[in-house]
């Protein structure tokens, strides 16, 4: 087992990390503000830091530090999408059962 191995392993941790606090935190603005395209946007300036304190603390390792870091917080977005899509879907399936037992009892 190689020693870089062990090395990088915990900046693709912090990339994780930095995704969780960075993605969950932007889905709750997006809830708390609805449509609101600018606060939602202030809302995304003010966590933009996190990845980047992240990929710094990465680049202290050099190149492979960053990738590392961009890995996990990769990782951690794709986790984050397809849980909140497989969500939003499964609501949207509801809203359409809904819509159409309140369609049928109309006619």
């Amino acid at each position: 087992m190689s020693y870089s191995a062990l090395f990088y392993f915990p900046l693709f941790i912090l990339g994780v990390v930095a995704g969780f606090f960075y993605f969950t935190h932007l889905f709750k603005s997006v809830n708390a503000f609805g449509t609101d395209k600018g606060k939602v946007m202030r809302s995304m300036l003010i966590r933009l830091p996190i990845p980047i304190l992240a990929a710094l603390i990465g680049s202290l390792a050099g190149v492979g530090g960053v990738l590392s870091v961009l890995i996990g917080f990769t990782v951690f977005q794709i986790y984050f999408l397809i849980k909140v899509g497989t969500k939003l879907k499964k609501e949207v399936e509801e809203e359409a059962e809904k819509s159409v037992q309140e369609h049928s009892e109309k006619d």
